[in-house]
């Protein structure tokens, strides 16, 4: 029961903890004002209880498909929001309002996402009355695994930013936004939408998805471990589409950097320089 706690609290959880973390070191610290955060904390609990006290009858939805059908259209929302905000980690522009509040709503919909799937589980722990004991420290333990890797990653991504070495954490970005909507694909196979093909590889004798090594991987950038062919062509199609965002927006930000005042005032004080040498 313990372990099993621990293990949800890193599926459920860690990625929440994640997108917080990109989203602090990624965009600008104005972006997330207290009046957006509170607005985006509200709405996500009040999403949160929304959609927990409706699972029964969302359940019932599309023939006994209606909450894989729900996550997969939060999953394709969450990508299609969060998408841009990779904009300013390639251009360093500030983000328009438009911007920010798909960023918000992306936000949300992740946080409700994620949060419902831990308390139902945990819900269905909570009816073996000697298992309190051992769900709070599981609690403890996975909140604490949780903190201890996200204050890793804020520190990493401000290291990373500091070199300004914005490929690198575009890269960090399309690969947990990929990983994200990568699952999309397990989704619409377990409702057959989807049809399901024989597995390309298995790296199962390297890393288990079952693991805590596995769950932590999948939440970074997707792993599987035995993917199928729709999951690797959709996870392809995914970082082409990150690709072609940053083809289009690095040119802005190499403008950016040309243009900046700062540039403009090393070039007025060189010219001046070089009209005072003219005078003499």
């Amino acid at each position: 029961m313990l372990i099993n706690v621990v293990i949800l609290f890193i599926k459920d959880l860690l990625p929440i903890f994640i997108l917080l973390c990109l989203i602090s070191t990624n965009l600008p610290s104005d972006t997330m004002s207290l009046k957006r955060i509170l607005i985006t904390i509200s709405m996500s609990c009040l999403g949160v209880v929304t959609t927990f006290i409706m699972l029964p009858i969302i359940s019932e939805l599309f023939g006994g498909l209606g909450i894989e059908i729900l996550e997969s259209i939060e999953l394709i929302i969450i990508y299609c929001c969060l998408l841009f905000g990779s904009a300013y980690i390639v251009t360093q522009h500030q983000l328009t309002p438009l911007q920010v509040s798909l960023m918000m709503t992306g936000t949300i919909v992740f946080l409700i996402t994620n949060s419902t799937q831990f308390i139902v589980f945990i819900d269905s722990y909570m009816a073996y009355g000697d298992a309190i004991k051992n769900i709070i420290i599981g609690l403890i333990i996975g909140f604490g695994i949780c903190l201890s890797f996200s204050a890793l990653l804020y520190f990493v991504m401000n290291f990373l930013k500091a070199k300004a070495y914005y490929s690198l954490t575009y890269l960090i970005w399309a690969l947990f936004l990929t990983g994200n909507i990568s699952q999309l694909i397990n989704l619409l196979q377990q409702v057959d939408i989807v049809a399901g093909s024989e597995a390309i590889w298995d790296s199962t004798s390297i890393v288990k998805d079952s693991s805590e090594y596995g769950h932590l991987l999948k939440t970074l950038f997707g792993y599987e471990t035995s993917p199928s062919l729709e999951f690797v062509v959709l996870y392809v199609v995914s970082l082409i589409i990150f690709l072609i965002y940053f083809l289009k927006y690095s040119p802005n930000k190499r403008q950016y950097v040309i243009d900046s005042p700062t540039n403009r005032t090393i070039d007025n004080t060189t010219n001046s320089a070089k009209e005072n040498a003219d005078v003499l």
